[in-house]
């Protein structure tokens, strides 16, 4: 008779254990879903944001782009996506980590730095420009390497800065 009850509470245990286990994980999975939306859209975002910013900056000169921008409809253009960023950020500070979430701000800051010299809010050269676009990529870097890590994608990721591609002599854009 105790035999059979320590097996039936063994058993109940063993079933409990497992149950609340699997919940966990699919509640992790969910979780990880809804943060890789999370971070697809401030990507895009920030990505839809600086593609404007250089496209007005080649419409100034400071840039070399094959379509650039000028006059307040890019402007306009420009304000939309900052607001399309501001969402998407909001949604990286609920489901982000505390990486992500830094490397988040950092990355905004760097793309309204671009913003700044469309709009006449930081003078400089094309060189000004160049740079605070260098800039800007190694922070969509760090960005997209806290976001891998807080998805558990352990896949290799090479910095911008570190890719054999870019580095080579004959690379068209850096």
């Amino acid at each position: 008779m105790i035999g059979v009850l320590v097996g039936a509470v063994a058993s109940y245990v063993g079933g409990a254990l497992m149950e609340r286990s699997r919940w966990r994980r699919q509640l992790s999975t969910r979780w990880d879903e809804r943060r890789l939306e999370c971070y697809l859209r401030f990507a895009d975002a920030v990505k839809r944001f600086t593609s404007l910013a250089g496209r007005l900056a080649a419409g100034k000169g400071l840039f070399d782009l094959p379509q650039p921008l000028a006059g307040e409809a890019g402007l306009e253009l420009l304000a939309e996506a900052e607001l399309e960023r501001g969402y998407a950020f909001e949604a990286v500070l609920l489901m982000g980590d505390a990486e992500s979430i830094s490397a988040a701000r950092s990355l905004q800051r760097h793309a309204w730095v671009l913003e700044q010299f469309v709009r006449d809010m930081r003078p400089g050269t094309s060189d000004d420009w160049m740079r605070a676009f260098r800039e800007f990529q190694e922070k969509r870097d760090e960005f997209c390497i806290a976001a891998r890590n807080s998805l558990g994608v352990h896949a290799k990721f090479r910095m911008r800065s570190e890719d054999p591609a870019i580095l080579s002599p004959d690379a068209c854009h850096v």
